[in-house]
């Protein structure tokens, strides 16, 4: 799968659109059916063999768990950066568009947590008060490196350019 397709980025000639989170699609839904097919499981294997408390802790892992996952599938995976070029504005599109800022305040830059770090957008003035995540996790390995100069070339570059930042 290549790097347009992991993060669905479409142009046109009026306006650019990615969705950053769209590469964890499969791999979220792999493991939503792993829970799916645990459900029966959970049932059959300590329905009888543990007690009604621990059946019930066991029963409330399982929910949290497939809420977390839905919870991403539903409000994390959809959502959509679209930068109008027409405009000059860039919207947040999740159920409704949301417009996060015009062109001349959008400034760039690298966040690093947790042994990883991504590319984000924010406003020039308060970009570390509220930014918005535009990549998926980079870290050191050459595979990620690899994956960084893509996304760079394919992805950021065209935005960067469509936004007027050199």
């Amino acid at each position: 799968m290549d790097i347009t397709d992991r993060y669905k980025f479409e142009e046109n000639g009026s306006e650019i659109s990615f969705m950053p989170n769209y590469s964890c699609l499969h791999t979220l839904t792999g493991w939503l059916a792993l829970g799916v097919i645990a459900f029966p499981v959970i049932i059959y294997c300590f329905m009888d063999k543990i007690s009604g408390d621990q059946f019930k802790i066991v029963m409330g892992l399982w929910i949290i768990y497939m809420l977390y996952f839905l919870f991403d599938l539903l409000f994390r995976i959809p959502v959509k950066y679209i930068f109008d070029k027409s405009e000059k504005c860039i919207y947040r599109k999740l159920l409704v568009s949301k417009k996060l800022m015009n062109f001349d305040e959008m400034t760039y830059f690298i966040n690093d947590e947790r042994g990883g770090y991504y590319y984000s957008i924010g406003k020039k003035r308060n970009q570390f008060v509220k930014s918005y995540r535009i990549s998926n996790y980079f870290s050191g390995s050459k595979a990620s490196t690899r994956r960084e100069d893509e996304y760079i070339r394919e992805i950021l570059r065209p935005v960067l350019i469509a936004v007027g930042i050199p």
